[in-house]
C-alpha cells in the first residue's frame, strides 16, 4: 500500500492511518479529525496496543477502526 493511501477524506474527514513499528512488528494508529474549512480538529484516535506482524495488516486495521468509528459518530 502506498503511503499516499493512508491518509483519505471519507464522509467529510480526514483519516490518517499508519503503522509504527514496534518490536518484531507494527502497531496500527488512526486519527480522524474534522475539516470544517476554519481549522482541524482530532475527534478520535484508534486504540493503543493493537499490534501485527505486517505493516500492511496494521494499515488496513486502523483504515477499518477509523471508518467504523466515522459511520458510527460521525454527523456531517
Amino acid at each position: 500500500m502506498k503511503e499516499e493511501d493512508r491518509c483519505f477524506h471519507y464522509r467529510g474527514f480526514l483519516l490518517m492511518c499508519d503503522p509504527t513499528p514496534a518490536g518484531r512488528g507494527f502497531q496500527a494508529n488512526a486519527v480522524v479529525i474534522r475539516r470544517d474549512g476554519m481549522s482541524d480538529a482530532v475527534l478520535a484516535s484508534s486504540p493503543s496496543g493493537v499490534y501485527f506482524i505486517t505493516e500492511e495488516a496494521a494499515v488496513e486495521y486502523a483504515m477499518a477502526w477509523a471508518v467504523s468509528w466515522v459511520d458510527r459518530n460521525g454527523v456531517v
